[in-house]
């Protein structure tokens, strides 16, 4: 039962949405209708009682005036046909002083007289006795235009009037059935006809609502297919679903920017490593191929086998530390540290690289000893790739200079240099991993000191920026929280 009922479920959500979306409406609808029927029927019930009721009240009035003006207000109103409609019987104990029958019952006596005995025997004050037995001689014309099979019932109420006679009078509750029954005709009339509407309508709007999913989808399975490039495209309206499109289109920009720059550090990495690998082997097979190689020729192949892998070694371990400030899991050990002391020992460490290329290296410092918490191992680190890059992209003749100085709150360590400098569009990417803005890769490097300097900065919960436009020089601008 249940296989079945899934092979005919609509694999289409926008599908399913419509069909729920209808007979939410039809069930709705159905209950609105019952609930009018149900409302409709008592006040049609309700308003045939009052015409009863002031009918009784007539006559009562009339009968206290006298006997005699009664029977001939009733003779009067049956020859002029004014109670139509209306069963009427006058009795005092078993004799029928005046009876009212309308002129398309079958007038049977004995089923006259058993109504008022039926309804005095049930003891209410309305009766709604059934008339199976009074045949209809002919339907109403409206009953016989629209083929409607009615339940004759007639609701009786009775009275006892001032000289001991018993007033009755009934009338046929066919018309508020016919009523009704019209009425619920109509309206589901309407309501397959809204229905039918609703259904078109509810398609029109499900699937227009479901577009930016539809567009999400195909965007997913052609960036599934191989193309990065592919982009959800933006609905026209405000919402939960604009938003989504945003943050998802937003997220193919990260992971297209992600997989770009991790083709690019893995064609970066593949070079970096082929020169120290390439050296090694050739290093090897030169031992190998000469069976007459002295201790001494061993022992200087070994070493460059050595120092071969400890650039590769270098390169590993300078990721690893990359990555590990990237997501945050970097080791500190924190110690109060005297930053004019710490910066001083790192420019002293890069002096004689500077006078190599007759650069000068400056420093200015506060006049009075600044301290921070931090690691003075992964300080110095990043101070001295800093220094080492502007070192290496500072002409001859150059000038380096390191400052710190203090604002509120704020400790500031620049690194100033008047070399080529970084144009704009690279600016926002040398702290990627890997990323080196020099394309030719004339300079040495694997493009991963600026990456590991924010890392290290960021772990100390601080920042760093680069200002800087090409051949005119660039700033790098550390920025340490500090409370005083």
């Amino acid at each position: 039962m249940y296989l079945s009922f899934e092979r005919f479920r609509p694999r289409s959500f926008q599908a399913r949405m419509t069909i729920f979306g209808t007979l939410l409406f039809f069930f709705s609808a159905l209950l609105v209708v019952g609930f009018s029927g149900f409302f409709l029927h008592k006040e049609f019930e309700s308003r045939l009682q009052q015409s009863i009721l002031w009918k009784l009240e007539y006559y009562s009035k009339l009968h206290l005036q006298s006997r005699a003006l009664l029977l001939l207000t009733l003779q009067q109103e049956d020859d002029q046909n004014q109670i139509r409609g209306t069963w009427l019987r006058w009795q005092e104990d078993s004799e029928v002083l005046w009876e009212t029958i309308p002129g398309d019952w079958k007038k049977d006596p004995a089923t006259m007289s058993s109504l008022l005995h039926t309804h005095l025997l049930s003891g209410n004050e309305w009766s709604l006795i059934p008339t199976k037995n009074i045949e209809l001689l002919s339907s109403s014309p409206i009953e016989e235009h629209h083929q409607l099979d009615l339940e004759k019932e007639l609701l009786i109420t009775a009275r006892v009037l001032s000289d001991g006679s018993v007033l009755a009078i009934g009338e046929s509750h066919a018309s508020t059935q016919l009523h009704i029954k019209l009425f619920r005709r109509k309206v589901f009339r309407i309501l397959l006809a809204v229905g039918i509407v609703s259904i078109l309508v509810g398609w029109f709007f499900t699937r227009k609502a479901m577009r930016p999913i539809q567009d999400l989808v195909k965007t997913t399975e052609t960036v599934a297919a191989g193309r990065l490039d592919a982009r959800v495209p933006e609905p026209d309206t405000s919402g939960e679903l604009a938003i989504l499109t945003r943050l998802y289109n937003e997220m193919l920009e990260r992971i297209e920017q992600l997989v770009t720059t991790m083709n690019e550090s893995l064609d970066n990495v593949a070079h970096d490593l082929r020169t120290p690998l390439m050296r090694l082997r050739n290093s090897i097979e030169l031992v190998m191929a000469n069976e007459t190689t002295s201790v001494v020729e061993l022992r200087e192949a070994l070493l460059d086998v050595a120092e071969e892998a400890e650039q590769i070694q270098l390169l590993l371990t300078a990721l690893m530390n990359q990555a590990e400030a990237r997501v945050g899991t970097m080791c500190l050990n924190q110690e109060l540290i005297d930053m004019n002391v710490l910066v001083q020992e790192a420019c002293e460490l890069y002096e004689l690289l500077a006078e190599e290329k007759q650069i000068t290296l400056q420093t200015n410092f506060a006049e009075a000893s600044v301290f921070l918490q931090a690691d003075p191992v992964r300080l110095r680190q990043a101070l001295g790739n800093l220094l080492d890059n502007a070192i290496k992209f500072t002409p001859e003749g150059g000038l380096i200079t390191v400052s710190i100085h203090s604002e509120p709150n704020v400790v500031i360590i620049e690194i100033k240099d008047t070399g080529v400098g970084i144009s704009e569009s690279d600016q926002f990417r040398i702290f990627e991993r890997l990323y080196r803005a020099d394309k030719s890769r004339s300079t040495k490097g694997i493009g991963l000191g600026l990456s590991l300097v924010q890392g290290i900065i960021q772990a100390h919960g601080a920042s760093i920026q680069v200002i800087s436009a090409p051949n005119q020089g660039s700033t790098f601008r550390i920025e340490f929280l500090h409370s005083t």
